[in-house]
């Protein structure tokens, strides 16, 4: 079994790691700041932050997947967990209108957040 990130095995238990989990809040933080997977992604290879498969680089499947894991609500919480969830939702940029269309007009921007 792989764990998520942000958590290790102790003595056969699972528990939070403190470094690690505080990576995983600013992820949320910044995507609920208004960043895209691609701008979260920047700023963590900035930051030099390996992703959880050791690559120096992370990718934005691997960030967006780490936003929708259930898993993560002891490290940021049920309210910043469905916040991002519903943030999700709304830029989503599949869709189906009326007419069949499969795309909306308008794609998610990102606003400009500095990397502390």
């Amino acid at each position: 079994m792989k764990l998520p990130y942000g958590y290790v095995l102790v003595n056969e238990e699972i528990v939070v790691h403190e470094e690690r989990a505080e990576i995983v809040r600013s992820i949320f933080g910044y995507y609920l700041a208004g960043a895209s997977l691609g701008k979260i992604v920047g700023m963590l290879s900035a930051k030099g932050v390996p992703s959880p498969s050791g690559n120096p680089k992370w990718g934005r499947a691997a960030v967006d997947k780490l936003l929708s894991n259930a898993k993560y609500i002891p490290i940021v919480g049920v309210e910043t967990y469905m916040d991002a969830q519903f943030e999700h939702e709304r830029r989503c940029n599949v869709d189906y209108d009326k007419a069949g269309h499969p795309r909306r007009a308008v794609r998610h921007q990102s606003p400009s957040l500095e990397i502390n």
